[in-house]
């Protein structure tokens, strides 16, 4: 909502020039265009314009300027990042973290398959990365996800990043491109309930819903004979992503420690979003009351 209000300043602080005291110079009305920005710490103040237009004297106050500030109030939509182990439950976690707070959802494990899928340079080379358990490089990944953090509808919304950073070096890169987040989510999950997880996850290839054999089996016959399995969904490979995945996590972390919460991702599906939940209702909370001050 904008907030119209008028600052008085003597005019002693006011160049001749626009000195009231002259019949030939009328005051100037001072409008700037102000924004709010918020952060998990609190707000700040953007000054994005400022123009002049003249007005005439105020006959009720022939000694003072008046300047009129129009100040928009904004808070900015919610910048978050999930993180965790293969099979750790990121990807049911975003479904219900988008559906009740409307952020973009961004995977960036999407956005490489979709590249192996069309198999373009980049595709190919990061499948010789993936088959063999390790990260892919950052050059071939990082402007994919800068350019669809940058699209309009997640600078409107905001967004929530899945999977993404997953070594120092790529949250480095992120942080240079101005992307920072509200808070850091990340699942904790036994590594031996994650090998089950992952070996007995299957995709199916019409609806590109996934299923798990013993957890979430498919409703039909005709559905469980088309289900395929990913070629690094083996329990050799998801051991190698685990090694990878712990050598790289406490890097990240480093850098978002102020800012990270630890979900316990073991437990039933609504259980773990009841954790996160908490966590982002509190961060909106912090954020209105900040406005509300303000506003005051």
């Amino acid at each position: 909502m904008a907030t119209l209000t008028t600052v008085n300043y003597p005019t002693n602080v006011v160049a001749n020039a626009f000195s009231p005291s002259s019949s030939t110079n009328p005051k100037l009305n001072l409008s700037s265009q102000l924004s709010f920005s918020s952060n998990h710490s609190g707000l700040s103040l953007h000054l994005n314009e400022t123009t002049l237009r003249r007005r005439e004297p105020s006959s009720s106050s022939p000694n003072t300027a008046n300047f009129a500030v129009v100040a928009s109030a904004k808070v900015e939509p919610l910048k978050i990042m999930i993180s965790g182990a293969p099979a750790s439950g990121k990807g049911t976690q975003c479904e219900l973290i988008t559906k009740k707070y409307g952020l973009v959802h961004i995977a960036a494990g999407d956005l490489l398959r979709a590249e192996v899928s069309a198999g373009s340079k980049n595709g190919m080379l990061a499948r010789e990365y993936m088959e063999k358990g390790q990260l892919v490089p950052n050059e071939i990944v990082v402007m994919m996800v800068k350019e669809r953090l940058s699209q309009p509808d997640s600078q409107e919304k905001g967004w929530l990043l899945d999977g993404y950073p997953r070594s120092s070096s790529q949250a480095t890169a992120l942080k240079k491109f101005g992307f920072q987040p509200d808070l850091f989510i990340l699942l904790e999950v036994p590594e031996d309930i994650l090998v089950e997880r992952v070996v007995g996850r299957r995709l199916d290839p019409v609806t590109g819903k996934i299923y798990h054999l013993k957890y979430s089996p498919p409703e039909t016959e005709e559905i469980a004979a088309r289900l395929t399995q990913r070629f690094d969904d083996t329990e050799e490979k998801v051991k190698l992503r685990l090694q990878t995945h712990h050598q790289n996590v406490e890097a990240v972390l480093s850098m978002y420690e102020d800012i990270t919460i630890k979900v316990d991702g073991s437990v039933g599906k609504e259980d773990v979003f009841a954790q996160i939940e908490v966590a982002l209702t509190n961060l909106l909370e912090q954020r209105k009351s900040a406005m509300g001050s303000l506003a005051a």
